[in-house]
């Protein structure tokens, strides 16, 4: 979790800073693959140490990860640039379960840990040989397929992997690289070298570059060809910067079977069926089709050397479209009625895909394109048009809230709210002016209404039995909505229980006080955050909405003031054994403000025998001078007279809240007093104090 003030630098590597209870930072796997349908043993690298591991947790069910060590593994954490220890795992992964990259965490009986990644590959899985494999005529011989994993430890290192080709014989390779490395915490190399940035070549039998390619999915790189003689063939990896590190992580994927990105159409109707032909690479001219129902979420494409990977089919309760070609100019586009779903394609460069609607004065659509999310390279841009062609409204890459780290998704969003009564067009293209076959999407297209997206600090919480912690929630209102929304979690611990709370009209932001009972047992689970709300209709009428927390992990980039947030898609909660504090409570459960007025009130901090850590106390979470996450009404601060810093010798502090003579006015608002206690300058572990029920009233 982020930290309050700089303050806390002093902390970085103090010898005591090894004794406080922290979060489990993940590092690599390694192997990073699994194949269906086996058990691995793995190593998954950490810089506290995972002995007690209990449980860990992917962010889809099937797999199986248990903890394999037998004695106690010391950890120590020395630096950010530090590979961690490797810790064993057993992985079983069952015939069924879909390819990809999995989001893992671990909980043991003291905490809870940050995110690694694991990939499941359909082949067998290869290990790099400990011998010398750094040119093409010492490459390590490897079979097809395989998925063989490695790790660019060092500067300079290069991975050359041999195996025997024919004339004609096509083949695809692929590296997964930053994309099994890309929500750790700390990835940190040395100054700017961060993640990997895998470059992927093909030597032919007399060492000439058959194909190279730098950046596919993302960072990662993938290649396919047919082969142009009979003969041994090098597939070489390396850092494109020849950087090196043991967080390097890799594996590459070489196949001659045929590679599918996707099946197209990209989406079938909820209660339909669908004739859906294959998109990639290696298949026949006019490969026959195959039927898919909303029930076929995972798709292999069956061929006769036997099935390909698989790619998702997505589903929508709303009528669809197909336009693989045509609708290209503005004069040939295709009427569609709202609400729809269209599958699409972009078939040459500098062009688009138009679509007609018609819409009256203040209608209000939605329309989103859905391509890099699921693998396909059409770096997407929405346009609107009018009846004359006049440009009205584009959407280019979605930027995450301020208040989630200003991440960028590569799929567009626009929200357009119609001028007049009339026609429009809505047209799709790549940003970078690039088409072919593979440049397929799915558009969205339906009406938009009042709504809110969830954002928050809500990425891991640990709580003993008996004590609390605090996490943030905060909403972006959409189209005018102003009503209050009911914040939850669902899949909590036994014995762990959630303050009542929701954001009311004219606030966007909310605790969320977590309280652990005093005969919670040690236990740990995936939660997801959302909001409930209740919107009116175009037809007055009412309609529940529920959204789910847009969640974002924190990357350390460098230095203390170098971070970022990432979307992820895992949220914890963990009971442990006892932590560092043993309770925060505050010397009232309410307050009563009136606007212009102030309330004073104490907190008191109980430490673990033993513990002399210096507490620092806030009612917001704050990012050196940037506020992270609130929960006090507008116009309500903390005064600056309040002691925020608890050192060694102390156990009691006075707060102050003061209310401007405007301050919004609110009734029974949970609050409470967040105390964090630092293991290192960017890692902390968070508590709460007793909940606080806050009343603000117009002054008498």
């Amino acid at each position: 979790m982020r930290h309050l003030f700089a303050i806390a630098l002093v902390a970085l590597f103090a010898d005591s800073a090894f004794a406080k209870i922290g979060f489990r930072q993940l590092l690599n796997f390694h192997p990073v693959a699994v194949q269906r349908g086996t058990q691995q043993t793995v190593r998954l690298r950490s810089n506290f140490t995972l002995d007690n591991t209990y449980a860990a947790f992917f962010d889809q069910p099937g797999i199986v990860m248990e903890f394999a060590e037998t004695e106690p593994i010391a950890a120590p954490r020395k630096s950010r640039t530090h590979v961690g220890t490797p810790f064993r795992f057993n992985v079983t992964v069952p015939d069924n379960q879909p390819t990809g990259v999995y989001e893992v965490r671990v909980a043991t009986k003291q905490a809870v840990s940050s995110i690694s990644h694991l990939l499941v590959t359909d082949f067998p899985v290869v290990m790099e040989s400990p011998d010398d494999n750094d040119k093409p005529d010492t490459a390590q011989s490897v079979p097809l397929p395989a998925a063989v994993c490695g790790i660019c430890e060092r500067d300079e290192d290069v991975d050359c992997y041999r195996f025997s080709g024919v004339s004609g014989q096509r083949i695809t390779a692929q590296v997964y690289a930053q994309r099994v490395t890309e929500c750790i915490h700390t990835m940190v190399v040395k100054h700017p070298v961060y993640h990997m940035n895998p470059i992927l070549t093909l030597l032919g039998p007399s060492g000439q570059v058959v194909a190279e390619n730098d950046n596919f999915y993302g960072g990662d790189s993938f290649l396919t060809c047919d082969l142009p003689e009979d003969g041994a063939y090098v597939v070489r990896i390396r850092d494109v910067r020849y950087a090196g590190s043991e967080k390097f992580s890799y594996c590459v994927e070489i196949s001659e079977q045929p590679f599918l990105k996707a099946m197209f159409p990209l989406a079938v109707q909820s209660g339909k069926s669908i004739d859906a032909q294959p998109v990639g690479f290696g298949f026949a001219d006019s490969p026959p089709p195959m039927k898919l129902t909303t029930n076929d979420r995972f798709v292999r494409y069956q061929t006769s050397e036997g099935p390909t990977n698989g790619v998702t089919l997505l589903s929508s309760p709303h009528p669809q479209y197909v336009f693989g070609s045509g609708s290209d100019t503005i004069d040939s586009a295709q009427t569609i009625t709202m609400p729809c779903g269209i599958s699409g394609r972009i078939l040459d460069s500098d062009r688009a895909q138009y679509f007609a609607f018609n819409a009256k004065k203040g209608d209000r659509l939605l329309f989103e394109v859905e391509a890099n999310r699921h693998g396909l390279p059409l770096d997407g841009l929405i346009e609107v048009f009018d009846s004359n062609g006049k440009y009205l409204a584009e959407a280019d890459d979605v930027v995450g809230s301020p208040y989630a780290g200003f991440w960028r998704e590569k799929d567009p969003k626009l929200r357009f709210k119609a001028p007049a009564d009339g026609k429009y067009f809505v047209a799709v293209r790549d940003s970078n002016g690039r088409g072919g076959d593979h440049f397929v999407y799915y558009l969205r297209a339906e009406q938009d209404r009042p709504d809110f997206d969830l954002y928050g600090e809500y990425y891991y919480a640990m709580l003993a039995p008996g004590t609390r912690m605090l996490w943030f929630a905060r909403i972006n209102r959409l189209n005018g909505f102003d009503g209050p929304v009911q914040i939850g979690i669902d899949g909590l611990p036994a014995g762990v229980e959630l303050t009542p709370a929701t954001i009311p009209t004219g606030m966007n932001h909310c605790a969320l006080i977590l309280s652990a009972a005093q005969d919670a047992k040690i236990s740990a689970k995936l939660v997801r955050v959302f909001g409930k709300a209740t919107i009116q209709n175009t037809d007055n009428s009412q309609s529940e909405i529920i959204r789910y927390g847009n969640v974002t992990c924190e990357l350390q980039q460098g230095g203390g003031s170098a971070q970022l947030r990432w979307p992820c898609k895992t949220q914890v909660v963990g009971v442990t054994e006892p932590l560092d504090l043993v309770r925060v409570e505050s010397s009232v459960n309410e307050i009563t403000l009136e606007q212009g007025g102030q309330v004073e009130f104490s907190v008191r901090v109980d430490r673990q025998e033993g513990n002399s850590d210096s507490v620092t106390l806030a009612m917001r979470h704050m990012y050196y001078t940037n506020s992270c996450g609130d929960q006090l009404p507008p116009g309500v601060t903390l005064s600056a007279d309040s002691k925020t810093q608890l050192k060694a010798n102390e156990t009691e502090a006075r707060f102050i809240l003061k209310a401007d003579k405007d301050a919004l006015l609110v009734s029974n608002l949970p609050i409470a007093v967040m105390a964090r206690l630092y293991v290192t300058y960017n890692i902390s572990t968070n508590y709460a104090s007793t909940p606080i029920s806050l009343t603000v009233r117009s002054k008498k």
